[in-house]
């Protein structure tokens, strides 16, 4: 089942440390076995982006229905959009970005990853994300990005936090960048029509504008953490405790995903309409899949947690023993 998920600009991350996090007795699926043979009914928040193909091809192989679960995918705009709904118990399950993770449990929320999804590329010249500008606008590297305005789905998030660290790496101000939040799906629009100066997009929106004859200006993941997490799969600490039995056969259903989309990439592909029903199926030859795969990567993390802690985007040391699951 899918659904689309608009969230209540009120139900905000600070609004719940305030409150102290969720409702411990929410959660559809809290407290239920899949001993009577019955499926439980468990809600997932993912972004409607490319990378999400991949939980639907999970679906279609069967490999949550072994584990005796039913999944309802909601979307949301960003991963930090996607925290409040987990953390009230609204879904069990959501994706995001390892940046609004650690902002959160810096806000003492007790959220908790359980398993990795997609990763910037570890090697190569491009990545599956980046910052693009038209061919005109004469934006040909990070540092010229100074006094531009540069579109990000979340501010404070991911994007904005790695073309920081790529402005500063290319000798450029990192304060001189001004940051508007767009949708993934709203912002080849914009560029187009000179309401910002660039764009940090992924698939299959990189692609599409680059084919267009505009300019990859930065692979901003690349040039700042190379081959970070993009997206990592969470919960929150009230289900792991109340409900270890839902969040460990979840898990193992979604290790066997993440090793069949990293083996077979076009059963990914195959499900992208699910996702993104406006894409051209055109626009799926050549396109370059995140890295998905079980490895967590907490170097990675731990170094973009430096980087938060550098550009003020928390105020103590970032927690990643309490954010990644024991070793």
């Amino acid at each position: 089942m899918v659904r689309k998920w608009v969230p209540a600009l009120a139900a905000s991350v600070l609004a719940l440390a305030a409150c102290g996090g969720g409702d411990e007795g929410s959660g559809s699926a809290s407290g239920t076995s899949a001993a009577d043979g019955e499926l439980r009914q468990v809600t997932v928040g993912m972004l409607p982006i490319l990378p999400t193909a991949a939980l639907y091809a999970g679906i279609e192989e069967g490999f949550f229905e072994d584990h005796g679960i039913e999944i309802t995918v909601e979307t949301g705009q960003g991963g930090a959009a996607l925290l409040p709904a987990v953390v009230s118990g609204e879904m069990e399950f959501a994706t995001s970005n390892p940046v609004s993770l650690l902002q959160a449990r810096d806000k003492d929320l007790d959220v908790r990853v359980i398993g990795h999804w997609t990763s910037a590329l570890s090697e190569g010249d491009t990545d599956i994300n980046g910052v693009v500008a038209t061919a005109a606008s004469g934006i040909a590297s990070a540092a010229d990005l100074e006094g531009k305005t540069v579109a990000v789905n979340t501010l404070n998030g991911m994007g904005g936090l790695t073309i920081r660290e790529a402005v500063r790496q290319d000798g450029g101000d990192p304060d001189a960048v001004e940051f508007v939040e767009l949708p993934f799906p709203d912002m080849p629009a914009a560029l187009g029509a000179g309401n910002v100066d660039a764009v940090w997009v992924p698939e299959p929106f990189l692609g599409t504008l680059a084919k267009a004859g505009n300019t990859v200006v930065t692979y901003s993941s690349k040039e700042s953490v190379e081959g970070h997490p993009t997206q990592l799969f969470f919960t929150s600490g009230q289900l792991v405790e109340s409900d270890p039995e839902l969040v460990e056969d979840f898990t193992a259903a979604l290790e066997e995903t993440l090793t069949f989309a990293d083996e077979n990439p076009d059963a990914v592909k195959a499900q992208v309409a699910q996702v993104l029903p406006q894409l051209p199926a055109a626009a799926l030859e050549g396109l370059t899949l995140e890295e998905f795969g079980t490895d967590l990567r907490r170097e990675q993390i731990e170094q973009l947690g430096e980087l938060m802690v550098e550009d003020g985007l928390i105020e103590n040391d970032a927690d990643v023993d309490g954010l990644l699951p024991e070793d």
